[in-house]
Protein backbone atom coordinates (compact mmCIF):
# COMPACT_ATOMS: atom_id res chain seq x y z
CA UNK A 1 0.00 0.00 0.00
CA UNK A 2 1.15 3.72 -0.80
CA UNK A 3 2.32 5.60 1.62
CA UNK A 4 -1.29 8.26 2.87
CA UNK A 5 -0.52 11.72 4.14
CA UNK A 6 -2.32 12.79 7.57
CA UNK A 7 -2.54 15.72 9.24
CA UNK A 8 -3.78 15.64 13.05
CA UNK A 9 -6.41 17.79 15.17
CA UNK A 10 -4.29 19.83 17.73
CA UNK A 11 -3.14 17.57 20.40
CA UNK A 12 -0.73 18.12 23.49
CA UNK A 13 2.99 16.84 23.25
CA UNK A 14 2.73 14.45 26.55
CA UNK A 15 6.18 12.25 25.37
CA UNK A 16 9.34 12.38 23.82
CA UNK A 17 11.28 15.65 21.76
CA UNK A 18 10.71 16.83 18.53
CA UNK A 19 14.41 17.92 18.74
CA UNK A 20 16.14 15.05 20.20
CA UNK A 21 17.76 12.07 17.89
CA UNK A 22 17.77 8.89 19.82
CA UNK A 23 20.94 6.63 19.31
CA UNK A 24 21.13 4.28 21.51
CA UNK A 25 18.67 1.59 22.78
CA UNK A 26 17.47 1.01 26.78
CA UNK A 27 21.23 -1.26 27.38
CA UNK A 28 23.42 1.83 26.18
CA UNK A 29 24.22 0.10 22.89
CA UNK A 30 23.76 1.95 19.68
CA UNK A 31 21.12 1.42 17.42
CA UNK A 32 21.61 -0.09 14.35
CA UNK A 33 19.31 -1.77 11.10
CA UNK A 34 19.33 -5.41 10.73
CA UNK A 35 22.14 -4.82 7.66
CA UNK A 36 24.04 -3.47 10.75
CA UNK A 37 24.29 0.59 10.24
CA UNK A 38 24.12 3.01 12.47
CA UNK A 39 21.00 5.03 12.72
CA UNK A 40 19.00 7.28 14.73
CA UNK A 41 14.84 8.01 15.62
CA UNK A 42 12.80 11.09 16.41
CA UNK A 43 9.93 10.30 18.75
CA UNK A 44 6.84 12.09 19.68
CA UNK A 45 3.66 10.96 21.23
CA UNK A 46 0.73 13.32 21.27
CA UNK A 47 -2.18 13.28 23.34
CA UNK A 48 -6.07 13.98 21.23
CA UNK A 49 -9.29 14.68 23.56
CA UNK A 50 -11.24 11.32 23.03
CA UNK A 51 -14.19 13.37 22.49
CA UNK A 52 -12.48 15.36 19.49
CA UNK A 53 -14.14 15.91 16.14
CA UNK A 54 -10.83 16.07 14.19
CA UNK A 55 -10.25 12.41 15.75
CA UNK A 56 -11.90 10.26 14.05
CA UNK A 57 -10.54 11.02 10.65
CA UNK A 58 -7.07 10.10 11.75
CA UNK A 59 -8.52 6.86 13.29
CA UNK A 60 -10.07 5.93 10.22
CA UNK A 61 -6.60 6.78 7.99
CA UNK A 62 -5.03 4.00 10.14
CA UNK A 63 -7.75 1.33 10.38
CA UNK A 64 -7.87 2.11 6.09
CA UNK A 65 -4.29 1.62 6.33
CA UNK A 66 -4.35 -1.76 8.51
CA UNK A 67 -6.60 -3.18 6.04
CA UNK A 68 -4.96 -2.49 2.90
CA UNK A 69 -1.79 -3.77 4.22
CA UNK A 70 -2.92 -6.66 6.27
CA UNK A 71 -6.16 -7.51 4.51
CA UNK A 72 -6.14 -11.45 6.03
CA UNK A 73 -6.07 -10.08 9.54
CA UNK A 74 -9.52 -8.51 9.19
CA UNK A 75 -12.81 -10.09 9.37
CA UNK A 76 -15.60 -9.76 7.08
CA UNK A 77 -16.79 -7.40 9.13
CA UNK A 78 -13.83 -5.55 9.11
CA UNK A 79 -12.27 -6.06 12.94
CA UNK A 80 -9.16 -6.92 13.32
CA UNK A 81 -8.33 -10.68 13.87
CA UNK A 82 -4.48 -10.14 15.41
CA UNK A 83 -4.62 -10.16 18.68
CA UNK A 84 -0.87 -7.97 18.92
CA UNK A 85 -1.52 -5.73 15.85
CA UNK A 86 0.93 -2.78 16.48
CA UNK A 87 -1.55 0.05 16.07
CA UNK A 88 0.69 3.17 17.83
CA UNK A 89 -2.44 4.38 19.75
CA UNK A 90 -2.50 4.13 23.16
CA UNK A 91 -5.86 4.33 25.48
CA UNK A 92 -5.09 6.92 28.05
CA UNK A 93 -7.41 5.14 29.89
CA UNK A 94 -6.38 2.07 29.92
CA UNK A 95 -2.67 0.34 30.75
CA UNK A 96 0.16 -0.20 29.25
CA UNK A 97 2.17 -3.44 28.45
CA UNK A 98 3.80 -3.72 31.30
CA UNK A 99 0.26 -3.79 33.31
CA UNK A 100 0.36 -0.39 34.59
CA UNK A 101 -2.56 2.31 34.43
CA UNK A 102 -2.08 4.85 31.72
CA UNK A 103 -3.70 7.84 33.67
CA UNK A 104 -1.58 8.12 35.89
CA UNK A 105 0.70 9.60 33.67
CA UNK A 106 0.36 13.24 32.62
CA UNK A 107 -1.78 14.70 29.50
CA UNK A 108 -3.22 10.55 29.36
CA UNK A 109 -6.36 10.55 31.28
CA UNK A 110 -9.56 10.89 29.01
CA UNK A 111 -6.91 11.05 25.85
CA UNK A 112 -6.15 9.14 22.70
CA UNK A 113 -1.96 8.93 22.37
CA UNK A 114 -0.45 8.57 19.06
CA UNK A 115 3.39 7.29 18.82
CA UNK A 116 5.49 9.08 15.86
CA UNK A 117 8.52 8.24 14.69
CA UNK A 118 10.66 8.95 11.96
CA UNK A 119 14.72 8.55 11.14
CA UNK A 120 15.20 11.89 10.21
CA UNK A 121 14.33 15.35 12.46
CA UNK A 122 10.98 16.64 11.61
CA UNK A 123 10.95 20.28 10.15
CA UNK A 124 9.15 22.54 12.86
CA UNK A 125 7.02 25.41 12.59
CA UNK A 126 5.14 28.17 14.44
CA UNK A 127 1.33 28.05 13.55
CA UNK A 128 1.09 30.66 10.54
CA UNK A 129 4.82 30.97 9.77
CA UNK A 130 5.86 28.28 7.29
CA UNK A 131 8.00 29.61 4.82
CA UNK A 132 11.71 27.56 4.65
CA UNK A 133 13.57 30.64 6.51
CA UNK A 134 10.80 30.57 9.80
CA UNK A 135 11.42 26.56 10.48
CA UNK A 136 12.37 26.71 14.09
CA UNK A 137 15.78 26.08 15.22
CA UNK A 138 15.71 26.92 18.75
CA UNK A 139 15.35 22.97 20.16
CA UNK A 140 13.77 24.46 23.21
CA UNK A 141 11.29 25.90 21.30
CA UNK A 142 8.47 22.77 21.66
CA UNK A 143 8.31 21.36 24.83
CA UNK A 144 6.10 17.86 26.54
CA UNK A 145 3.48 19.83 27.67
CA UNK A 146 2.77 21.91 24.68
CA UNK A 147 0.08 22.17 21.98
CA UNK A 148 0.69 20.63 18.51
CA UNK A 149 -0.34 19.86 14.93
CA UNK A 150 1.38 16.40 13.61
CA UNK A 151 1.93 15.52 9.42
CA UNK A 152 3.28 12.69 7.88
CA UNK A 153 2.20 9.47 6.60
CA UNK A 154 0.88 6.17 7.67
CA UNK A 155 1.38 2.77 6.20
CA UNK A 156 1.73 -0.82 7.39
CA UNK A 157 5.35 -2.46 8.34
CA UNK A 158 5.07 -5.43 5.98
CA UNK A 159 5.69 -7.58 8.74
CA UNK A 160 4.01 -10.79 8.66
CA UNK A 161 6.10 -11.62 11.82
CA UNK A 162 5.10 -8.72 13.89
CA UNK A 163 2.41 -6.42 11.56
CA UNK A 164 1.32 -2.92 12.24
CA UNK A 165 1.99 0.88 11.38
CA UNK A 166 4.43 2.83 10.35
CA UNK A 167 2.87 6.69 12.31
CA UNK A 168 5.75 8.66 10.22
CA UNK A 169 6.97 11.79 11.71
CA UNK A 170 7.20 14.56 9.01
CA UNK A 171 6.30 18.62 10.15
CA UNK A 172 4.92 19.71 13.54
CA UNK A 173 3.15 22.71 14.12
CA UNK A 174 3.62 24.89 17.09
CA UNK A 175 -0.23 25.73 17.84
CA UNK A 176 -0.10 26.73 21.55
CA UNK A 177 2.96 27.42 23.27
CA UNK A 178 1.75 26.74 27.47
CA UNK A 179 4.87 27.08 29.99
CA UNK A 180 2.70 27.18 32.74
CA UNK A 181 1.33 23.21 31.32
CA UNK A 182 5.65 21.87 30.70
CA UNK A 183 5.45 17.91 31.55
CA UNK A 184 9.08 18.01 33.10
CA UNK A 185 8.74 14.33 34.70
CA UNK A 186 8.33 10.83 32.73
CA UNK A 187 10.41 8.33 30.52
CA UNK A 188 12.25 9.91 27.34
CA UNK A 189 11.65 8.68 23.92
CA UNK A 190 14.10 6.20 24.66
CA UNK A 191 12.63 4.42 27.77
CA UNK A 192 9.75 4.78 25.86
CA UNK A 193 10.61 2.62 22.53
CA UNK A 194 14.11 1.42 22.95
CA UNK A 195 15.13 -2.07 22.41
CA UNK A 196 17.77 -4.38 22.33
CA UNK A 197 17.01 -5.67 18.90
CA UNK A 198 17.94 -4.22 15.76
CA UNK A 199 16.06 -2.07 13.49
CA UNK A 200 14.90 -3.72 10.19
CA UNK A 201 15.54 -1.71 7.33
CA UNK A 202 12.16 0.38 7.10
CA UNK A 203 10.73 3.66 5.46
CA UNK A 204 11.39 7.37 7.28
CA UNK A 205 9.50 7.43 10.60
CA UNK A 206 9.64 2.86 10.93
CA UNK A 207 7.52 2.69 14.08
CA UNK A 208 8.65 -0.03 16.86
CA UNK A 209 5.97 -2.25 17.44
CA UNK A 210 4.26 -1.55 20.27
CA UNK A 211 0.71 -2.68 21.60
CA UNK A 212 -1.66 -0.20 21.90
CA UNK A 213 -5.18 -0.45 23.80
CA UNK A 214 -8.48 0.92 23.13
CA UNK A 215 -11.70 2.49 24.71
CA UNK A 216 -12.21 1.07 28.19
CA UNK A 217 -16.27 1.03 29.29
CA UNK A 218 -16.53 4.41 30.39
CA UNK A 219 -14.58 6.54 27.23
CA UNK A 220 -16.43 7.39 24.00
CA UNK A 221 -16.54 5.41 21.58
CA UNK A 222 -14.73 5.77 18.17
CA UNK A 223 -16.22 5.33 14.68
CA UNK A 224 -16.71 1.81 13.15
CA UNK A 225 -14.10 1.19 10.62
CA UNK A 226 -16.89 1.12 7.67
CA UNK A 227 -18.13 4.97 8.16
CA UNK A 228 -16.55 7.13 6.19
CA UNK A 229 -14.98 9.91 7.68
CA UNK A 230 -14.52 13.62 6.53
CA UNK A 231 -10.72 14.88 6.22
CA UNK A 232 -9.72 17.20 9.50
CA UNK A 233 -10.01 20.70 8.45
CA UNK A 234 -8.57 22.87 11.61
CA UNK A 235 -6.72 25.95 11.59
CA UNK A 236 -4.06 26.97 13.81
CA UNK A 237 -4.77 27.98 16.97
CA UNK A 238 -2.94 31.62 17.44
CA UNK A 239 -0.17 32.03 20.09
CA UNK A 240 -1.08 32.96 23.15
CA UNK A 241 -4.73 31.65 22.94
CA UNK A 242 -7.24 30.45 25.62
CA UNK A 243 -5.73 27.40 27.55
CA UNK A 244 -7.00 24.03 25.94
CA UNK A 245 -8.26 21.67 28.26
CA UNK A 246 -6.67 19.00 29.67
CA UNK A 247 -9.38 17.03 31.55
CA UNK A 248 -12.13 15.54 29.23
CA UNK A 249 -15.47 14.35 30.94
CA UNK A 250 -17.26 11.82 28.98
CA UNK A 251 -19.63 12.76 26.19
CA UNK A 252 -22.71 11.42 26.72
CA UNK A 253 -23.86 11.83 22.74
CA UNK A 254 -20.88 9.09 22.28
CA UNK A 255 -22.57 7.34 25.58
CA UNK A 256 -25.75 7.17 24.24
CA UNK A 257 -25.97 3.94 21.82
CA UNK A 258 -28.79 3.46 19.65
CA UNK A 259 -31.66 5.89 19.39
CA UNK A 260 -29.05 8.32 20.82
CA UNK A 261 -27.70 9.79 17.59
CA UNK A 262 -24.70 7.44 17.45
CA UNK A 263 -23.64 4.16 16.26
CA UNK A 264 -23.34 1.10 18.46
CA UNK A 265 -19.70 0.78 19.36
CA UNK A 266 -17.66 -1.28 17.08
CA UNK A 267 -15.61 -4.20 17.76
CA UNK A 268 -12.33 -2.99 18.56
CA UNK A 269 -9.05 -3.61 16.51
CA UNK A 270 -6.71 -5.72 17.93
CA UNK A 271 -9.12 -7.72 19.35
CA UNK A 272 -9.46 -11.89 18.50
CA UNK A 273 -12.77 -12.99 18.07
CA UNK A 274 -14.06 -15.58 21.29
CA UNK A 275 -13.04 -19.28 20.85
CA UNK A 276 -15.18 -21.60 22.34
CA UNK A 277 -15.30 -21.84 26.47
CA UNK A 278 -13.34 -24.34 28.17
CA UNK A 279 -15.71 -25.46 31.54
CA UNK A 280 -15.21 -22.20 33.72
CA UNK A 281 -12.63 -22.67 36.92
CA UNK A 282 -13.85 -20.95 40.19
CA UNK A 283 -14.24 -17.92 39.83
CA UNK A 284 -11.38 -15.37 41.14
CA UNK A 285 -11.29 -13.09 44.26
CA UNK A 286 -9.90 -10.14 41.87
CA UNK A 287 -9.60 -10.19 38.15
CA UNK A 288 -5.89 -8.93 37.27
CA UNK A 289 -5.04 -8.20 33.13
CA UNK A 290 -1.53 -9.23 32.02
CA UNK A 291 0.46 -8.19 28.99
CA UNK A 292 -0.64 -10.47 26.49
CA UNK A 293 -4.57 -8.49 27.15
CA UNK A 294 -3.25 -5.71 25.26
CA UNK A 295 -4.43 -3.14 27.56
CA UNK A 296 -7.76 -4.37 27.43
CA UNK A 297 -10.43 -4.79 30.31
CA UNK A 298 -11.91 -7.80 31.13
CA UNK A 299 -15.13 -6.17 30.92
CA UNK A 300 -14.05 -5.28 27.37
CA UNK A 301 -13.35 -9.14 26.43
CA UNK A 302 -16.25 -10.22 28.37
CA UNK A 303 -18.28 -7.76 26.13
CA UNK A 304 -16.84 -9.44 23.11
CA UNK A 305 -18.35 -13.17 23.99
CA UNK A 306 -15.01 -14.01 26.25
CA UNK A 307 -14.90 -16.05 29.37
CA UNK A 308 -12.74 -15.82 32.29
CA UNK A 309 -11.91 -19.12 31.56
CA UNK A 310 -10.86 -18.43 27.94
CA UNK A 311 -9.22 -15.49 29.28
CA UNK A 312 -6.90 -17.60 31.52
CA UNK A 313 -6.61 -20.12 29.19
CA UNK A 314 -5.01 -17.44 26.53
CA UNK A 315 -2.67 -16.21 29.50
CA UNK A 316 -4.61 -12.96 28.84
CA UNK A 317 -5.98 -13.02 33.06
CA UNK A 318 -4.20 -14.02 36.33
Amino acid sequence: MAKVDFLTPVGRLVQGDAFEAQTKNQQGQPLITLSGQPTQRYFIAVAFKKDDPGFPALYQKMVDAARSSFPTLFDAAGNCTHPRFSWKLMDGDGVDDNGRQNNTKEGFAGHWVVKFQSSFAPRCFFAGHYAPHEQIQDAQAIKRGYYVRVAGTIEGNNNPQKPGLYVNLGMIELTQARPDLIISSGPDANSVFGGGAPLAPAPVGAALPTPGGFAPPAAPSLPSPGVPMGAPSLPGVPMGAPAMPVAVPPNPAFLAGPGGGMPAAPAMPGMPPAPPAPPAPPAAPAYQMTAAAQGFTRDQYVAQGWTDAALRNAGMML
